[in-house]
């Protein structure tokens, strides 16, 4: 038997190897076994949500996009993403959204952390006050999560209309929520070792303004833009410089999936229009531009033939759970 000459058990002795080994890369290194990550970022962005702010399917749609959804139990929720230190443990949401229970949850799982009672996030950012990017705060009220001082990043009218209106003021007065007011084009650090720099975009603001997020690690930049009224002059260029990652505003694909409707309205920029926009750049750094923020009878959702072409011209279409080392 393997092992037997010497009396001892060889799993023992090849794991003690291991674990030897283990302590020297400590060593060597200086940094202590229990702040090291196995991951290879400390800092990791992950998609939690790539839907328009009702999901899919959409509460009251009876089109073919939303009866074969429920027919396929085929459910995707707004726009949203984390990010997770992997070394500390501390994380970030961006966006509040209904579904915030199951993208947190997907969240946990994907990184593999565990929810803190009270405390299910380090850091909240919210880009705007339109009801699929703010509402999930809800759940941190009394009646549910009863969270207490989540930091709340996000621009001084938005924080005005959090504080002095209902039930949200109530999350405010309770310290359940901690506003925390950003300076567009300022960076702030949500967490230690991610810096943020809000920009404020054109979009309809009847209840605050609204920002696009530049988040910087030590290694990549991304860009989360999921709402704008056209990128108007060179608006898009200058989001988009010096930028790894860039999560665009694709709500609609042409404009034909909502027949009847003054566009004028919700004047979104078509997918077709950024794609040709950013042609040459997204076939020069495939998959630099991912379309997120898809209404629920946008095409791109479902046609196979419009998803080959959209990967065909070097741009991609955000994923629930991909994830991008910062």
């Amino acid at each position: 038997m393997l092992g037997s000459e010497t009396g001892k058990d060889p799993a023992i002795s090849l794991r003690n190897s291991f674990i030897l080994s283990l302590l020297c890369v400590a060593s060597c290194t200086g940094v202590p076994m229990s702040e090291r990550s196995t991951h290879s970022h400390r800092f990791e962005l992950v998609v939690l949500g790539i839907a328009q702010d009702g999901g899919l399917p959409h509460l009251g749609c009876q089109k073919v996009c939303c009866v074969e959804a429920r027919k396929n139990r085929r459910q995707l929720t707004p726009a949203a993403l984390g990010i997770i230190d992997h070394v500390t443990g501390h994380s970030v949401l961006i966006e509040a959204t209904p579904a915030i229970e199951s993208q947190l949850a997907l969240f946990r799982s994907v990184t593999e952390t565990d929810e803190i009672p009270r405390h299910p996030i380090d850091a909240v950012l919210i880009t705007h006050a339109h009801i699929g990017h703010y509402t999930g705060l809800i759940h941190f009220g009394r009646e549910v999560a009863s969270t207490q001082a989540i930091p709340l990043h996000v621009s001084e009218r938005m924080a005005s209309f959090l504080t002095h209106n209902g039930p949200w003021s109530q999350l405010v007065q309770l310290d359940q929520v901690h506003p925390t007011v950003f300076i567009p084009g300022t960076p702030f650090s949500p967490i230690d070792g991610i810096s943020v720099t809000a920009f404020a975009v054109p979009h309809r603001d009847e209840f605050s303004d609204t920002v696009a997020f530049r988040i910087d690690g030590p290694n990549r930049t991304v860009l989360f833009c999921p709402d704008i009224d056209r990128f108007r002059g060179t608006l898009l260029e200058e989001l988009i410089e010096g930028v790894d990652v860039a999560y665009l505003d694709a709500t609609f694909y042409d404009g034909r999936e909502l027949p009847g409707r003054d566009l004028s309205e919700i004047p979104h920029p078509p997918m077709v229009v950024t794609m040709e926009r950013l042609g040459v750049l997204a076939r020069e750094t495939p998959g630099r531009f991912r379309f997120i923020h898809l209404n629920h009878t946008n095409p791109a959702l479902r046609e196979k033939e419009i998803q080959r072409e959209v990967e065909k011209r070097g741009f991609r279409i955000a994923e629930e759970g991909e994830r991008i080392g910062l």
